[in-house]
């Protein structure tokens, strides 16, 4: 109207009929494109603010995780990656070191394991008896052919260049020798990963994933240790209500004995 007409005098008239428009359809339901957001599968959109439903029941975060931890350690078997990218769709793993009383070493995005496979980063183990003058052999974080060391592996400007379109699994090709030689991560994992106590509230999780636009959150015990997961689906009002509803049976059920 503004446009068409260039009478600057409708302003404010319009601005108070918006804003007047957009107050009262809140009050009945959500805007279109939030309708649009939730319709649409796979983005998990969580609101400003978590429920006050929700805070009333005192959650925490190892009540709402996941148990099944899918970890992959410091030093590992080009196999067992392999196989990890294949059988699971996580778009970060966390790393835990098994020689060091199983804590979090720190994690690591699926497109930096992906282009370390496409890449090739792996060697033999440094005590094969089949390693030979110039067999590649792994070393603390670095690739040692001969007289020739290599640090790192494959540099964070290749991986990083590969920028939007990273590497998928299906792009890798490993063969049956390449699935027992190792591959080094310590270079390539995030070493200062944010994570959360287990007995973190649902509101301090929530704020995370809000504040830093988290997909991805470990949760570890007093001594650092990863016992779960959570993700973006596990905070939605739905999965808070499943909990809340399994939470009171088993207090009922404790309850009755």
């Amino acid at each position: 109207l503004l446009e068409c007409t260039g009478n600057e005098q409708f302003v404010l008239p319009l601005m108070l009929t918006l804003m007047t428009a957009r107050i009262i359809g809140s009050l009945f339901n959500e805007d279109l494109y939030h309708i649009h957001i939730h319709l649409k599968r796979g983005v998990e959109f969580l609101e400003a603010e978590l429920r006050s439903i929700t805070r009333h029941h005192n959650l925490v975060a190892g009540q709402i995780m996941g148990s099944n931890v899918i970890f992959i350690r410091p030093v590992e078997k080009v196999g067992v990656v392999y196989d990890i990218l294949t059988s699971s769709n996580h778009s970060n793993y966390p790393v835990v070191d098994t020689d060091d009383r199983n804590i979090l070493f720190g994690t690591i995005s699926r497109h930096a394991l992906c282009s370390l496979l496409q890449q090739r980063a792996f060697g033999n183990p440094a005590d094969s008896e089949s390693i030979g003058k110039n067999t590649p052999t792994i070393m603390s974080n670095y690739l040692q052919v001969g007289d020739r060391r290599y640090f790192p592996l494959v540099q964070w400007e290749i991986i990083e260049k590969s920028y939007p379109k990273y590497p998928s699994v299906a792009d890798v090709r490993i063969t049956g020798q390449d699935r027992e030689q190792w591959v080094d991560l310590r270079p390539y994992t995030n070493t200062a990963a944010v994570s959360v106590q287990e007995t973190s509230s649902v509101e301090r999780t929530y704020s995370l994933f809000r504040s830093l636009g988290l997909r991805f959150l470990p949760v570890v015990n007093k001594y650092n240790q990863v016992v779960g997961t959570i993700t973006r689906s596990d905070l939605t009002p739905q999965a808070l209500a499943e909990t809340m509803l399994q939470k009171g049976k088993k207090h009922e059920h404790e309850h009755f004995e």
